[in-house]
C-alpha cells in the first residue's frame, strides 16, 4: 500500500487539555487526532473531508518540563480609568493584564506522520513539500520543520513494534502498558463547539507484537492471534529483533470500536 510519510521536528510543543482553564496547564503526552487534522489542513491551506483520510503516527521527544508562560488578557477601553491612575491625559484604547501560567512543554518533539488517502495522495505530497501556512506543531508559537516528505510502500508482517502512538480503545485489553485518555478526535471547523471525543490508549514506550513463540517475558511483549498480520513501514528503524514499525490507522470520524484498523488482515 502506498502512503505518505512526513517527518517533522521542533524545539518545543504543548498539546493543551481544553478543559483546563485555571492553574497549571498540562499537555497531552501525544498529539490528539484533532491536532493532526488541523496540521494537515494547515499544509493544504483548506479544510478537507475528514472521512477521506486515515492517519498513523509515531511521536517521541527528549522529555517534558514546566515553564512559565505569560498570557495577556486584553479588552477595549478597560474597566479601570487609567487616566486617573497613571495621569494619562488621553482616552484608553486597549488595556492588558499579564497573567503568568505554568505550562507543561514537550522538549525536542519529533513526529513521523503517515497518511492514507488514495484519492488525494499526490495532492498531499505537494502540500507538505510546499505548505500553505507556517509549519507549527501544537501551539501557534511552536515552530516546526519538515525533515522528510516521502511516498513509501508499506508491507505486511506477522510481527512489529508500536512506539509513541495511539491505540483504539477497543484494543486496550491486549496491552499491559499504556495510559487511557479521552481526546478530541474531530472539531467541526464551521462550529468549533461541536467536538467529537473518543477514548484512546496512549503508548509512549515501545511494545512488541509477535507470534507467541517469538515473544519474551514482560509487559512490553504482546502475543499475536493466529493468522494476524500488520501493516509495517519497511524503512523504519529496526528493533534488535529486526521488527519494523506497525502503522496503527485511525479515522477522524468513524467509531474505532467498530472499524478494523489495527491488523492488516485477520483470518
Amino acid at each position: 500500500m502506498r502512503v505518505l510519510r512526513v517527518q517533522m521536528d521542533g524545539i518545543t510543543t504543548s498539546f493543551r487539555h481544553p478543559h483546563f482553564l485555571i492553574g497549571r496547564q498540562p499537555s497531552y503526552a501525544l498529539p490528539p487526532p484533532a491536532t493532526i487534522l488541523g496540521h494537515i489542513a494547515s499544509a493544504l491551506g483548506s479544510w478537507l473531508a475528514p472521512d477521506a483520510i486515515r492517519f498513523a503516527y509515531s511521536f517521541e521527544s527528549a522529555g517534558r518540563v514546566d515553564d512559565l508562560e505569560n498570557i495577556y488578557a486584553t479588552e477595549i477601553g478597560g474597566s479601570v480609568p487609567r487616566e486617573d491612575k497613571a495621569r494619562w491625559p488621553h482616552p484608553v484604547n486597549v488595556t492588558g493584564t499579564m497573567n503568568p501560567v505554568p505550562r507543561e512543554l514537550i522538549f525536542r518533539p519529533r513526529l513521523t506522520l503517515y497518511l492514507d488517502a488514495p484519492e488525494m495522495l499526490d495532492t498531499l505530497y505537494q502540500a507538505f513539500k510546499e505548505p500553505r501556512y507556517v509549519v507549527v506543531l501544537g501551539r501557534s508559537q511552536d515552530l516546526a520543520s519538515y525533515r522528510s516528505v516521502q511516498l513509501v510502500e508499506t508491507e505486511e508482517d506477522r510481527a512489529g513494534y508500536l512506539q509513541g502512538t495511539l491505540i483504539g480503545w477497543g484494543q486496550r485489553k491486549r496491552f499491559r502498558v499504556g495510559t487511557g485518555m479521552v481526546m478530541p478526535r474531530y472539531i467541526d471547523p464551521d462550529n468549533r463547539r461541536r467536538v467529537i471525543w473518543a477514548p484512546y490508549l496512549l503508548l509512549e514506550e515501545t511494545v512488541f507484537l509477535a507470534p507467541a513463540e517469538q515473544t519474551e517475558p514482560g509487559s512490553a511483549w504482546v502475543a499475536t492471534l493466529p493468522g494476524e498480520e500488520f501493516t509495517v513501514d519497511p524503512t523504519s528503524p529496526p528493533s534488535k529483533r529486526g521488527f519494523r514499525r506497525i502503522l496503527h490507522w485511525h479515522s477522524f470520524t468513524a467509531d474505532e470500536d467498530s472499524v478494523h484498523d489495527f491488523t492488516a488482515e485477520h483470518r
